[in-house]
């Protein structure tokens, strides 16, 4: 079972990094509006499809291949009452069954990691983007060497290949798949984050999650394996994350690609 499956069964919340910080921080610095189209590659539970429904009140579809998941994520955005603008179905990011130009924003956060066509994938949500509009990527990266054993354990949990990939890896294989769509991809806003250490807190926030009514109702042996290998992931991860950090990265979808920018710089922190 990787993952995702398990998130889908136990029905978490299932966050992109930075969690609703990050989704505020896009919707402000993206300027996502109620008349805007969203498109979220890798839904999941919902999280970030309702949540930018709540904040921007867009129109968002939100695709998955879990059929668990999907659900989940339906039930969440009628909780929310935004079930009217929210909504989610089942597709792969290969293949999406949509028009040519039909998004203002396409919100792929990490699931490109779990892709291995990754230039497929980029090059399907840049088909699907409307020249102008803007692909959000937030990809996970190493800023040092993990243990092979931890990359390991990693690409087996998600049930796909990892590498010890940096920020330079994710920023040039975004921009060297948009070259085959033969326009230009302008990167407009970037910031960067390290994750804290939760070692600490592991073991409350599994119990919290094992609370849940449909979780307290299976076979005590079934819940006491599940939990365990759910708790396994999540502290697989946290030891991973110290190696990593991520990057919100808004890439502007234009005609063509600009000539480069000669005078370049950085922000004065006093």
């Amino acid at each position: 079972m990787t993952y995702s499956e398990i998130v889908s069964i136990v029905r978490e919340r299932n966050r992109r990094s930075g969690g609703i910080k990050t989704v505020h921080e896009v919707v402000v610095n993206a300027v996502i509006k109620p008349v805007h189209k969203v498109l979220e590659i890798g839904s999941n539970t919902g999280f970030t499809s309702v949540n930018i429904g709540l904040l921007a009140g867009s129109n968002v579809i939100g695709i998955d291949v879990i059929d668990e998941s999907l659900k989940e994520a339906k039930k969440y955005a009628k909780e929310n009452n935004v079930d009217d603008k929210v909504s989610f179905i089942k597709a792969n990011a290969l293949n999406l069954p949509f028009e040519d130009g039909y998004f203002d924003f396409v919100w792929a956060s990490n699931v490109t990691s779990f892709i291995d066509d990754k230039n497929k994938a980029i090059n399907e949500y840049l088909r699907v983007l409307k020249i102008g509009g803007i692909l959000v990527v937030i990809p996970i990266y190493y800023f040092s060497n993990p243990p092979k054993s931890i990359v390991n354990e990693i690409s087996r949990a998600i049930g796909s290949k990892i590498q010890v990939w940096d920020k330079k890896y994710w920023l040039n294989r975004i921009e060297n798949a948009a070259v085959s769509t033969h326009y230009g991809l302008e990167l407009i806003y970037e910031s960067s984050y390290r994750y804290d250490d939760k070692e600490n807190d592991i073991e409350n926030y599994v119990t919290e999650i094992f609370n849940k009514k449909h979780l307290l109702c299976l076979p005590e042996k079934e819940r006491s394996e599940l939990k365990n290998n759910y708790r396994n992931f999540i502290r697989l991860f946290n030891e991973n994350l110290k190696y990593a950090q991520y990057s919100i990265l808004l890439f502007q979808k234009r005609r063509q690609k600009d000539e480069m920018e000669l005078f370049t710089t950085n922000k004065i922190v006093l």
